[in-house]
């Protein structure tokens, strides 16, 4: 770069030193002008000896020796009556304003490119400021965060204890002899809290923290990204202890086998020059290197290896006690009603990162500000919660009564299935009022937090998802989309029960599907088998399908009369907790209790049959 823009520099002031050349010289050759009379009159005079034509100028040569030159309008009208004169007349193609036009033009481009290469340069600043743009000392505000601020991740804290202890007091373990991880990756889903729990071991300790993405080190031109590798390790050993982290790594430490195949581009030098710098410094540097990524299944496997990312550390989204605890973190820096329970906050959060439930407490107090609230309540959390789940209730939409009615029967089936079916989570809330892409739900909240899934679990989960369809079809004898996104869950459940988890009684405990283990849930692969096996398991999960939403029919036969008191009371009021559920529940029963299911019932629940 800076032989190119020495080279640029050397051209312009050539380009430059040529153009006032050729102006000079065309001001120097300049003749004195006349008008066209005097010509004439010189003509006439016979002290004419010579003229040459440029265009429409002419230079004229007199006997005495000087010259001027005069304008003339199609001068070739006028070569009879020159030649007449015994006047010698000459030709020339007229140079000056093309020769002045590309000195002019090479001028205006060299200027151009080196103001271009210089707002280049300046761009490119030297790595060791771009280092020093991303140091956060100690006592900063940026660096403000101790493991008091990252909850929910206790085993991972004390893991990372010992690191906080070697960046502490380096000594007592550089005079036993022990040797501490160079480099700490920290793998998980997105939200996890990789990059708050390295800045919170960097508070623990109180030392120099260094924090890049993966991507400040890819540039367009190859080699600027190994340079600003090189600098930065250089720097860190001048602030040791340290702590160099270096978020969504995979950015950079891609395989090099995807990332391209002759290694010379600049991701691959980029790569190179971290592993190098990896084996350059010593334990005595006292410098430790943290990387974060949720794609380690596609990290350089020279990155991972021994010497370098030593420790691998899984982060996973939290069980419901350590969600209790990010929701003490959260909630103490806003205003909570005492009447919250974040107990029932944390259960219904059920598979929520610490990012999901910090946006849930933000998102709780926007409601509770937005209506003048001075305190967040309960309700407000329920809000939150279904618009991060379902997005946001959309009011706009137009709905027919008919619809609607479909729509409170479909909810209206899959509460009912899963409160009949036993070992099955409790209803929480059913709601018919619209909001993203999902026109109604039924919430069901865990009883416990669950680690394994037995197969009656599973099938009363499909069982239940079915209700909604087995309810349309029992009532109204249709079939809606509303039942789509239900269809497609319960066929991926019955399709992991037989091709995963081996719980086909025909098919036996054999795995046909396996996952690649990446954190993004999206590479199902099937085993190679035969075509005979595949008809099998296509079988199996049809008859688990069927068989399913056979006794979702069976159910709903037997509460109609629950069936229809439950749609109707959404057809008033849109949204009914679990509390208000139970005790619908509690007086059906006692109602069906006076007459006979059989008759009786069957009349109260009829609903006209009309086509859609």
């Amino acid at each position: 770069m800076a032989i190119l823009v020495r080279n640029l520099l050397i051209f312009f002031i050539c380009s430059f030193a040529l153009f006032i050349a050729g102006m000079i010289y065309h001001l120097e050759t300049r003749l004195p002008q006349k008008d066209y009379s005097d010509l004439l009159n010189d003509i006439d005079g016979s002290v004419v000896t010579a003229l040459m034509v440029k265009d429409d100028v002419v230079h004229v040569t007199r006997k005495d020796g000087s010259r001027y030159m005069t304008v003339v309008q199609e001068p070739a009208y006028l070569v009879s009556d020159w030649h007449a004169g015994a006047i010698r007349v000459s030709y020339r193609k007229d140079y000056t304003s093309i020769l002045f036009v590309g000195i002019l033009s090479v001028f205006c481009v060299s200027l151009l490119l080196v103001s271009w290469l210089s707002l280049r340069v300046k761009s490119n600043k030297p790595a060791s400021v771009f280092a020093n743009e991303k140091l956060m000392v100690p006592g900063t505000e940026l660096q403000q965060v101790t493991f008091d601020d990252v909850a929910g991740i206790p085993e991972v804290k004390e893991e990372l204890q010992e690191i906080v202890g070697f960046l502490k007091d380096p000594e007592r373990y550089n005079e036993i002899g022990a040797t501490t991880p160079k480099g700490v990756l920290l793998q998980g889903p997105p939200g996890t809290g990789k990059t708050l729990l390295a800045r919170a071991i960097a508070g623990e300790a109180g030392v120099p923290f260094y924090s890049f993405s993966g991507s400040d080190f890819v540039e367009m031109f190859v080699g600027v990204g190994a340079q600003r590798v090189r600098d930065l390790f250089s720097e860190a050993k001048k602030h040791a202890p340290c702590i160099v982290f270096i978020d969504e790594i995979d950015a950079v430490g891609a395989s090099r086998k995807i990332s391209s195949s002759d290694g010379s581009d600049e991701r691959s030098q980029t790569l190179n020059a971290l592993l190098v710098e990896m084996d350059g410094f010593s334990p005595s540097d006292n410098i430790v290197v943290m990387a974060a990524t949720n794609r380690p299944d596609i990290l350089d496997p020279a990155l991972k290896r021994s010497g370098r990312f030593d420790r691998q550390i899984t982060i996973v989204p939290p069980d419901i006690k350590g969600r209790r605890k990010i929701l003490d973190v959260h909630c103490g820096k806003v205003k909570v009603s005492s009447e919250v329970e974040l107990e029932d906050i944390a259960v219904m959060t059920s598979g929520f990162t610490g990012a999901e439930l910090a946006s849930l407490v933000n998102e709780a107090a926007l409601l509770a500000a937005r209506q003048g609230k001075t305190e967040i309540q309960q309700a407000d959390f329920d809000l939150a919660h279904d618009r991060i789940l379902l997005g946001v209730e959309r009011k706009g939409l137009v709905i027919t009564e008919r619809e609607k009615r479909i729509l409170a029967f479909h909810e209206a089936g899959h509460a009912i299935v899963a409160k009949m079916l036993p070992d099955s989570d409790p209803v929480h809330k059913i709601t018919i009022i619209p909001r993203g892409r999902a026109l109604g739900q039924t919430q069901q909240l865990p009883m416990n937090e669950r680690q394994a899934y037995s197969k009656q679990y599973l099938k009363n989960r499909i069982i239940t998802l079915m209700g909604g369809r087995a309810a349309e079809e029992l009532v109204f004898g249709i079939q809606t989309t509303g039942g789509q996104s239900d269809i497609q869950q319960a066929t991926e459940l019955a399709t992991n029960m037989v091709c995963r988890w081996g719980m086909s009684e025909g098919l036996g405990p054999r795995v046909y599907m396996v996952d690649d283990d990446d954190f993004l849930g999206q590479s199902n692969r099937r085993l190679a088998m035969s075509p005979r096996t595949e008809s099998l398991i296509d079988k199996e999960i049809k008859n688990l399908l069927e068989e399913c939403y056979n006794e979702a029919i069976s159910i709903l036969s037997n509460d109609r009369l629950f069936l229809a008191v439950l749609a109707d009371i959404l057809m008033q009021v849109e949204t009914v907790d679990g509390e208000e559920f139970d005790i619908i529940h509690s007086c059906s029963v006692k109602k069906s209790d006076e007459f006979n299911m059989d008759e009786d019932a069957a009349d109260a629940c009829e609903v006209d049959n009309v086509e859609t």
